[in-house]
């Protein structure tokens, strides 16, 4: 948790040193936002499980900013629907299966990236907050950013990000792999009885369209 809290201030820092360095620029060149929707692909990997986890495919919608020309910093958040099949095991019949669950969560990356022409290449952490299917996202957000900074963490679960976009005009394609840093049942709801550990790993094709 200490690396992670590190590695998201690292970004944080770096993130504004290109905000900085970018002040001697026009608007248009170092800052953007936009809108953005896709598909992600998950897979889960279980050496002592011995069926085949068969991928998911779920969707994302959100907004991104773009700081920086060669060197950005892009925060983004979007609402994410993650549909996972997972090995789990019930300690009420100690019989074990593959079940399938839907995660729908708020995802907030802190990218950091290197420009090359219409190449981007970038990296970071990302915060992952679980929202349940019964909660309208309204409640579901000001329950999750309630409370202290520590009690945020702990509802939190966390992954990163890191893949290549382009930019053609208005619009950006990316391609990204998210693999995670918690377990899986931070995040997703099971049924009681069930017990599993596993970290899911996302591939990520999205979209964006610029709108400033």
């Amino acid at each position: 948790m200490k690396a992670l809290k590190s590695l998201m201030t690292m970004t944080l820092l770096v993130g504004i040193l290109s905000v900085a360095t970018a002040q001697k620029h026009s608007r248009a060149d170092y800052f953007r936002i936009g809108i953005k929707g896709g598909v992600n692909l998950s897979s889960v990997k279980v050496a002592s499980l011995s069926a085949n986890l068969e991928n998911k495919t779920g969707y994302q919608l959100g907004a991104f900013a773009r700081i920086g020309r060669t060197v950005f910093f892009q925060p983004e958040v979007y609402f994410a629907a993650k549909e996972v099949n997972v090995d789990v095991l019930n300690s009420l019949t100690t019989n074990q299966g593959v079940v399938g669950f839907s995660q729908k969560s708020l995802d907030v990356p802190l990218l950091l990236g290197v420009k090359l022409g219409p190449l981007r290449v970038m990296a970071g952490p990302v915060a992952t907050y679980a929202i349940s299917a019964s909660t309208n996202p309204d409640a579901a957000v000001k329950s999750y950013f309630s409370g202290t900074t520590q009690e945020i963490i702990n509802r939190s679960s966390f992954s990163y990000q890191a893949g290549v976009g382009f930019d053609i005009l208005n619009l950006s394609l990316d391609l990204r792999y998210e693999g995670a840093m918690s377990e899986l049942n931070n995040t997703v709801a099971v049924p009681n009885g069930f017990n599993y550990s596993q970290k899911p790993s996302y591939y990520q094709a999205t979209i964006g369209f610029r709108i400033l």
